[in-house]
C-alpha cells in the first residue's frame, strides 16, 4: 500500500495556527519494531476533555484474537489482484499486543494511544520494509476502536536510515482510501460517518461480544474406543496422549474487577500529587466501589 494513495486534504489541517486545536504526544516506548504514545488533544495549553474509558485493563488473549483476526483488501493494481491480508503478523501481535495492553492501563480519559508496528514483507523479489500505523482508545460503552493511518506501507529505502517516527495523520479523518479493513462478525464493524458511510480503515470492536465469540470456540471432538469383541485379543497400548486442558477464560467479573482496580491506583495517584481534592477523590472511590457486586 503507498500512503499517498489515501484521498484526504490534510494540507490545511497541519498548516493551522499554533492556537488551534492538536494532538500533544507523550512518548511511551520507542524500539526497532515499535513506537507506542499517548496522545491528548490540547488548544490555547489546555487540554480537551475526552470520553474515552481510559485507564482499562484489557483481556490480553482476547486482544490477541482481535489483533489476529484484522484483515484489510487493498485496490487491485494492473498485473495483480485483490487479495484479503492480515493486518499484523504473529509476530507483530506477539510484541504489540502486550505493549498496547500495558498502554491502556497507564492511560487516562483524555488520552488515546497511537503506535507504528515495522515488519518485513514479501516483495516481487526481495522483501521489504514496512510499516503499519494507527491510533486505538475505548469508549464508555465498552467499544474498542482502532483506526489506521496506513497498513503495512512499503518504507522507501532513502528512509529506512532514519530514526522512525510517527506521522501527523488523524486517521478519524480519513474518509477514503485505497484499503479498507474487514470487520470480522459478528463482534467488530467500521465505524459509520454522519452521512452512514463507513470509514474505510476504522473498525470497533464490541468486547463482550469479543469475549462471547472467544468463550464459544467449538470443543474438540472425542470418539468414543470401541470395545473389541470379547473373541479378539485387544492390542497392547503402547502410547497413551492426554488431551491439554484449556486455561480457564478469566470472567467478565475479574475483567471488572482489574479494571475497577486501576482506576482506583489512577485516582490515588492524582490525590498524591494534589492534582484532585480528598472530596473528589473520596466521591469518585465510592461511585467505583459501588460497581462491585
Amino acid at each position: 500500500m503507498k500512503r499517498f494513495a489515501i484521498l484526504f486534504f490534510l494540507g490545511a489541517f497541519f498548516l493551522s495556527a499554533c492556537g488551534a486545536a492538536r494532538w500533544v504526544r507523550t512518548p511511551v516506548l520507542k524500539q526497532k519494531n515499535i513506537i507506542i504514545t499517548l496522545e491528548q488533544r490540547q488548544e490555547d495549553g489546555k487540554i480537551i476533555q475526552q470520553k474515552f474509558d481510559h485507564p482499562y485493563a484489557i483481556n490480553l488473549p482476547e486482544f490477541e484474537k482481535l489483533l489476529k483476526d484484522l484483515t484489510y483488501i487493498e485496490e487491485a493494481g494492473l498485473f495483480s489482484k485483490e487479495k484479503k491480508n492480515p493486518v499484523f503478523q504473529t509476530v507483530e501481535i506477539d510484541r504489540l499486543a502486550p505493549a498496547l495492553a500495558d498502554t491502556l492501563i497507564k492511560a487516562d480519559a483524555s488520552q488515546r494511544i497511537r503506535f507504528t508496528s515495522f515488519n518485513r514483507g514479501k516483495a516481487l523479489i526481495f522483501s521489504v520494509s514496512r510499516e503499519t500505523e494507527g491510533v486505538m482508545f475505548i469508549e464508555s460503552n465498552g467499544r474498542l476502536n482502532i483506526a489506521f493511518s496506513f497498513i503495512n506501507s512499503e518504507i522507501d529505502p532513502n528512509e529506512a536510515t532514519c530514526p522512525p517516527s510517527l506521522s501527523r495523520v488523524d486517521p478519524l479523518k480519513i474518509k477514503n482510501s485505497d484499503t479498507t479493513i474487514i470487520p470480522t462478525s459478528p463482534y467488530a464493524e467500521l465505524h459509520p460517518f454522519e452521512n452512514g458511510k463507513p470509514a474505510p480503515m476504522w473498525v470497533v470492536a464490541d468486547l463482550e461480544k469479543l469475549k462471547a465469540t472467544n468463550n464459544s470456540a467449538p470443543a474438540p471432538i472425542i470418539k468414543k474406543k470401541e470395545t473389541p469383541p470379547a473373541d479378539i485379543t485387544p492390542e497392547p497400548v503402547t502410547q497413551v496422549i492426554e488431551m491439554e486442558k484449556t486455561p480457564p477464560v478469566q470472567t467478565s467479573k475479574n475483567a471488572l474487577q482489574e479494571n475497577i482496580k486501576a482506576k482506583l491506583k489512577y485516582l490515588k495517584e492524582l490525590l498524591d500529587e494534589g492534582l484532585i481534592s480528598e472530596e473528589d477523590y473520596n466521591t469518585k472511590k465510592r461511585q467505583l466501589l459501588d460497581k462491585i457486586n
